[in-house]
């Protein structure tokens, strides 16, 4: 049974807590759409009261606030906030960057009260505090419908039983090297070049291609997926762990009291491995300081989680210089159990058991202490790379133009914004590895091979689990993309492929199967902490009318889309909140349903004509289910009275499109990048409201 996901937060010494994995990507920038009105970017009351069950949350203007009167008998929570109205970007411009799902949500909905909200809990410390925060976003979200929630869905994992081991973790998928076949799985020819399906290879049928091969320019989940096999980070969930993180490329870390400093020492000789030109590099703190940077100065949208840093200040040191720091005193760490001051290397190398070689110490800092930051660093896109690879010819000089990473400003020389960046074009076609798996070669739209590296430094690993002959390692891995769900179930039914992408409507097309002595097995027993949902443009009329939005929300046929799309395997919801996850309420929202009588009152009362307006419904190209949740709106919306087409793209055209904001309406899922709240409310709501000052105050 699922247990559910608790949060530590800072208090004092800072505590582990925990990651994940994201779901969104963008191409290149179109024009904005036309709008007929800009949403006003502040509030027009003094303040907005929410109530929960247990408190009264005041939020508002700076000396507004303060002052407003609210029911007695329940904690009051009190947030208020000075607007920096020059560094607040308008919402056309955020679209002209494709923004959408980076600095702003994917809706271009901008609520100043709530933004406050959400920078108020992203560094308070107290977690009941915190907790009523994100019941007030949950309830004005609900409200507000910037996004229609159509539920939470349910695991669905369809594979055959001769792969054995398998685990789960709500935000990354298994490392392939750490789950096994049974040695007399068959062998069956998978149709490309001399590649079969035999014990040692595990071959998925899937649907889309990954943006880019590069980890700073992917976020979604088939490319956190693929790194998640060839990427180390400096911290990883071992497994199924969620409540603390466990050592990687970072064999020890420590910080200092406000956890605005963190220190991480590097594991000695790791190399990165390019496959391409069959040549290796050593990976030391320098590599991790660029690596980090190079994420942020490129600033695709997966680069927002790196706002909760700043990478100019951190540096590479050298593990004399971090001795130095350790001396003077105030630095901590905890791990496994242990806590406390350290004041030597080898006394916090001692708390983490590693007693290796070291490549230096990277110093991580942040403006403000941030609860979830271990988990951040375990994502994917923060892979460290080789700065020697990236840079080529332009290496040396960049390394001591930096002084060997103290100052990483003069990089911005070496490496440009956007998708025109040359380490980004490299990457992009060409990527190395530090991981257990290596990319071997690909065909666009078709497949993918990766293979075991030979220079992983972990890969005595392998020696201890599958030295007796009992398991079949995974020696390769196997990409296969086909995005016709018939043709795809047809190559899970043969044999073909181990693990497939079986649209919900047919998963009975894959229960009860055999092949030679071996039965398939389909998994829909577990809630996961992933979001299903519908985006309205709420820049562009009518949807820039909340009540227009809460029309919609009740003609979606829910029922229907859980049992006709999603075979059941799907939980209502109705904000993007999980249920069980600090926030989650049920007092005081609005449960939609399916009520056209509802629907139409609420567009009476609106006062738009419908008729007057089209409604784009769109969804990715090969993905079934959004096809039928389309056609389904399309249905039910065009009885209010709009005319409604359904259209599909694919889907790295969807996701620019959504990020550009070009677009009235499409259907989208949310994986989370790591295991906090904030990483619902934050990407999926927050408005990019830049401020001088946000107060928490507690009666």
């Amino acid at each position: 049974m699922r247990k559910v996901w608790l949060y530590i937060l800072m208090v004092g010494i800072l505590a582990v807590t925990f990651a994940g994995c994201a779901q969104q990507e963008k191409p290149e920038a179109t024009p904005t759409p036309t709008v007929a009105e800009t949403p006003a970017p502040t509030p027009t009351q003094p303040a907005t009261v929410i109530e929960t069950d247990t408190s009264v949350v005041v939020v508002g203007e700076k000396g507004k606030v303060e002052t407003v009167e609210v029911p007695s008998g329940k904690k009051v929570i009190r947030v208020s906030y000075v607007v920096d109205e020059e560094n607040t970007k308008p919402i056309e411009k955020l679209m002209d960057e494709g923004q959408g799902f980076g600095a702003i949500n994917p809706a271009f909905w901008r609520n100043t009260d709530f933004d406050a909200l959400v920078k108020a809990a992203r560094f308070e410390t107290n977690p009941d505090v915190r907790t009523e925060l994100f019941k007030a976003m949950y309830i004005i979200a609900n409200k507000e419908v910037p996004l229609v929630v159509f539920g939470q869905n349910k695991m669905m994992r369809t594979y055959w039983d001769w792969v054995e081991g398998r685990y789960y973790h709500p935000t990354f998928t298994e490392r392939y090297d750490l789950i096994w076949e049974n040695p007399n799985a068959p062998t069956v020819d998978i149709g490309i070049k001399d590649y079969k399906n035999d014990p040692s290879t595990l071959v998925i049928g899937t649907i889309g291609w990954p943006e880019s091969f590069d980890p700073a320019t992917t976020y979604e989940t088939f490319g956190w997926e693929i790194w998640h096999q060839v990427g180390d980070t400096l911290v990883t969930y071992w497994k199924e762990e969620t409540e603390k993180v466990s050592p990687d490329l970072a064999v020890a870390w420590a910080h200092n009291a406000d956890g605005t400093e963190w220190y991480f020492v590097i594991r000695g000789g790791v190399v990165a491995y390019d496959p391409w030109n069959d040549k290796t590099y050593p990976i030391d703190a320098t590599d991790v300081a660029f690596s980090f940077w190079r994420v942020h100065r490129i600033g695709h949208s997966v680069s927002w989680m790196l706002d909760f840093t700043d990478l100019n200040k951190s540096i590479a040191m050298t593990e004399d210089e971090f001795k130095e720091v350790l001396a003077k005193g105030g630095i901590y760490a905890e791990y496994e159990g242990k806590s406390g001051e350290v004041k030597s290397m080898d006394e916090l190398l001692k708390m983490f058991g590693y007693s290796g070689s070291t490549a230096g110490v990277y110093k991580l800092v942040l403006p403000q202490p941030y609860a979830p930051i271990l988990g951040v660093i375990t994502d994917p896109f923060l892979s460290i790379l080789p700065m020697e690879y990236l840079l080529g010819d332009k290496y040396e000089e960049a390394l001591a133009a930096s002084q060997n990473g103290k100052d990483p400003s003069v990089w911005n020389a070496y490496v440009s914004e956007g998708k025109e960046d040359a380490t980004h074009q490299l990457m992009h076609q060409k990527p190395v590895c530090t991981g257990p798996y290596y990319i071997a070669e690909y065909e666009e739209n078709s497949y993918i091979v990766a293979k075991m590296n030979p220079y992983y430094w972990g890969k005595s690993l392998w020696d201890e689990m599958y030295s007796d002959g009992t398991k079949a390692k995974h020696e390769t891995v196997i990409w296969i993309i086909n995005n016709d769900a018939v043709s795809r179930i047809n190559l899970f039914q043969t044999g073909t492929v181990d693990f497939v992408v079986a649209p919900p409507e047919r998963i009975d097309d894959v229960k009860g199967l055999t092949f030679q002595g071996f039965n398939s097995v389909v998994q829909t027993d577990l809630l996961e902490p992933t979001i299903t949902y519908g985006v309205f443009n709420t820049y562009k009329e009518p949807f820039n009318n909340p009540k227009v939005r809460q029309a919609l929300a009740y003609a979606v046929p829910y029922d229907q889309i859980i049992e006709q799309v999603y075979s059941g395997n799907l939980e209502r919801n109705y904000a993007a909140i999980p249920i069980g996850w600090p926030g989650y309420t049920e007092y005081g929202i609005e449960k939609y349903e399916f009520n056209m009588a509802k629907a139409k009152k609420l567009i009476e009362e609106s006062g738009i004509d419908p008729s007057k307006y089209t409604i784009e419904i769109t969804y990715n190209a090969g993905n079934s289910a959004r096809e039928k949740i389309s056609a389904l709106l399309q249905n039910t919306w065009s009885q209010l009275g709009f005319k409604c087409t359904v259209s599909s793209l694919e889907w790295p055209v969807y996701l620019s499109k959504g990020e550009h904001g070009q677009y009235d309406y499409y259907t989208i899922g949310w994986v989370p990048d790591y295991l906090d709240t904030d990483n619902w409310v934050g990407p999926l709501y927050y408005g990019a409201t830049e401020f001088k000052e946000v107060n928490v105050a507690v009666e």
